[in-house]
């Protein structure tokens, strides 16, 4: 549902529910209460915490409730948790890629895009990583999208129902795992991001390259773990199509559970955009993983090796009347498509969830 533009709230969103202290309103599609000091809040209640963006559980109680506690402070309480908030059926994605001088903020991406890609962190040290760990930078602040970005990562989150994955890798950023030790360490460095934005909802892994074989086993770990931290964390991938080395991985990632869907992307390179390749290639990758572990990735703009708005339409409504239960799309990138008038979150988006 497109969200009120006086208000960011989708319609139906509940307002004003009150809580058993009848002090908070209801907040997301989890009834989640917005926190308030000096409220004891009963057993289960979940709360959104403001000052971070980030959702807590009442988990232990004493006399009447949580006895007033901050959920920062008091671990014995409060734990915390995932507001729940579920993306539409299908996903229409977009990246925003952080080097843009004066991008759109967060808050004002089109409302059809339901997930927005962060691109990108990057391995400290350079491809393949000398330590573990990424590095990530906000983008430029031209309009105040240095500014307000974890303001309005936390509003496109809480409010607007959409979900924030951070991208690693990509451009020839390459990473490898030889190690637990450094893998422990990319974990880290990812949940240092996590909490430096107030809370993301997963990682796209754009790490693999043509010359450069992922580390399935360990990257399986890495995902597991992240998952395991952060409950509901979703795990992407954007691989060559035609690439038999990303299609094991993704492969290996699905049947561990540590993969949420592949999102092969058909722009950029040699006949990629054509749309019959991109019918046929589908196929592959839909008898590999399943319908719902696939997203079609699409590069709408006027250059070579890209398709047009018309292109991609016909492309869509033809991928999905093969594979009804295809998991979505995304499009590279959300600052060319606002450039160009929106032709995805306003041509293909709608086909996507309409």
């Amino acid at each position: 549902m497109t969200p009120d533009p006086a208000t960011g709230a989708s319609p139906g969103q509940a307002e004003g529910v009150g809580t058993a202290a009848g002090t908070s309103a209801a907040v997301g599609p989890c009834n989640a209460v917005t926190w308030s000091a000096g409220i004891n809040y009963p057993l289960g209640t979940v709360v959104l915490y403001l000052p971070n963006g980030l959702y807590y559980k009442v988990v232990q109680v004493a006399g009447n409730g949580s006895d007033g506690t901050t959920p920062t402070i008091s671990t014995w309480y409060w734990a915390q948790t995932t507001c729940g908030v579920a993306i539409s059926k299908k996903i229409a994605a977009g990246y925003y890629p952080n080097w843009t001088p004066s991008p759109v903020r967060i808050r004002d991406v089109n409302a059809r895009y339901n997930l927005i890609y962060l691109f990108a962190a990057t391995p400290v040290g350079g491809p393949p990583g000398s330590t573990g760990a990424v590095t990530w930078s906000a983008p430029g602040n031209g309009r105040g999208a240095a500014t307000n970005l974890k303001a309005d990562i936390q509003y496109a989150r809480s409010t607007q129902g959409r979900k924030i994955i951070l991208s690693v890798g990509g451009a020839g950023n390459g990473m490898s795992f030889p190690n637990r030790t450094k893998s422990q360490t990319f974990v880290n460095s990812i949940a240092a991001i996590h909490a430096q934005l107030g809370g993301i909802d997963g990682m796209d892994w754009n790490t693999f390259e043509g010359s450069q074989t992922p580390d399935a086993g360990e990257m399986i770990w890495i995902s597991l773990e992240l998952k395991k931290r952060f409950p509901g964390f979703i795990i992407s991938a954007p691989p060559a199509p035609w690439n038999p080395v990303d299609k094991e991985f993704c492969r290996a990632m699905v049947a561990a559970g540590a993969l949420d869907y592949a999102a092969p992307q058909y722009y950029d390179g040699p006949d990629l955009a054509n749309p019959a390749y991109v019918v046929e290639n589908i196929k592959q990758w839909v008898s590999l993983l399943g319908a719902s572990h696939v997203v079609v990735g699409f590069g709408i703009d006027h250059a070579t090796n890209y398709m047009t708005r018309d292109q991609a339409i016909a492309t869509w409504k033809q991928v999905k009347a093969n594979h009804p239960d295809i998991r979505g799309g995304f499009d590279w990138s959300i600052h060319t498509d606002e450039a160009q008038g929106w032709p995805f979150a306003n041509g293909v988006a709608p086909l996507i969830n309409p």
